[in-house]
C-alpha cells in the first residue's frame, strides 16, 4: 500500500475510535454512516492485501519469466545456432535459413516466443543433421516445451498484473465511500458536540489526513508501532553559593 492510501485509511480507523470514545445523546445517530465507514475498512484491508499479493506475485513471475529466457538461449537456441553456423560453408551444399539465429541479448519474453518459432520450424527440416552433430533426437521437443513454459508463464504473470490493477481500483472505490461516510458524520459530530471545543478539536484531528513526507508516491513499511518514550522530568538548576 503506497503511503497516501495508508494515511487515508489510518484517518477512518482514528474516526471509529473517536466514535466508540466519544457517543452521541439526543436525537442524532452514528449508526448508518458508522456501520458503512466499518465495512469500508474491513474492504480496504482485504484489498490491500490482494494489492500487494498481487504486485509480489508480478515480480515472481518476472523472475521467472527470466529464468525460462535464459534456459531457452543457453540450452536450446545456442546450440542449434553454433552447428548451424559451422554447416554454412561457401563450398557446402548446406543453406540453413536466415531465422536459425540467436535473437539479440536484450530480447523480451514475447520476442524470444517468436524467436524460437522460427528456430524450430526452421530446424525441422535439418533435425537428422543436428542429431548428427550432437543434439539429442527428441531437441525439438525438449526445444518446444521450454517455448511453452515461457508462454504459460506470460499468461501468469498477465493475471497477476490484472489482480494487482483490479485491486488497486477496488481501493479507491472503497476510499470514497469511506470518505463520503465521514462527511455523514461530521455534521452529525458538529452538531452533537456544537460548542465543545475540545471534542470539535479532537474530531478535526481524527478525521485529518496526514501529509506525507516524500512524495504522494512514497511506499511505507508496515511496521508495529512504537511506544512512546516517557518524558524526562526537568533537572532544576543547581543554585549558586552565596
Amino acid at each position: 500500500m503506497i503511503a497516501t492510501q495508508k494515511q487515508r485509511l489510518e484517518s477512518f480507523v482514528r474516526v471509529g475510535v473517536f466514535l466508540e470514545t466519544n457517543p452521541v445523546t439526543g436525537p442524532l445517530s452514528y449508526t448508518g454512516p458508522r456501520e458503512t465507514l466499518e465495512e469500508v475498512v474491513r474492504r480496504l484491508r482485504e484489498h490491500a492485501g490482494a494489492q500487494l499479493t498481487g504486485r509480489e506475485l508480478s515480480r515472481a513471475e518476472t523472475r521467472l519469466q527470466a529464468q525460462l529466457i535464459q534456459r531457452i538461449v543457453d540450452r536450446h537456441m545456442r546450440p542449434i545456432v553454433a552447428i548451424a553456423r559451422a554447416q554454412i560453408e561457401p563450398e557446402s551444399d548446406v543453406r540453413m535459413p536466415a531465422a536459425i539465429r540467436m535473437p539479440k541479448p536484450s530480447a523480451r519474453a514475447t520476442r524470444i516466443l517468436q524467436a524460437s518459432d522460427g528456430m524450430i520450424e526452421a530446424a525441422r527440416a535439418f533435425e537428422a543433421q543436428f542429431v548428427a552433430n550432437g543434439l539429442p533426437a527428441d531437441f525439438l521437443a525438449r526445444f518446444t516445451a521450454a517455448r511453452n513454459e515461457l508462454e504459460g508463464a506470460l499468461g501468469g504473470r498477465a493475471a497477476q498484473v490484472s489482480a494487482h490493477v483490479a485491486a488497486t481500483k477496488a481501493l479507491e472505490v472503497q476510499f470514497r465511500r469511506g470518505r463520503r461516510a465521514v462527511d455523514r458524520l461530521d455534521s452529525v459530530v458538529r452538531a452533537s458536540f456544537d460548542g465543545n471545543e475540545v471534542k470539535l478539536a479532537t474530531w478535526r484531528a481524527a478525521k485529518r489526513v496526514q501529509r506525507v513526507p516524500g512524495g504522494s508516491g512514497a511506499r511505507v513499511a508496515e511496521v508495529p508501532a512504537v511506544p512512546a518514550v516517557p518524558a524526562v522530568p526537568a533537572v532544576p538548576a543547581v543554585q549558586q553559593a552565596a
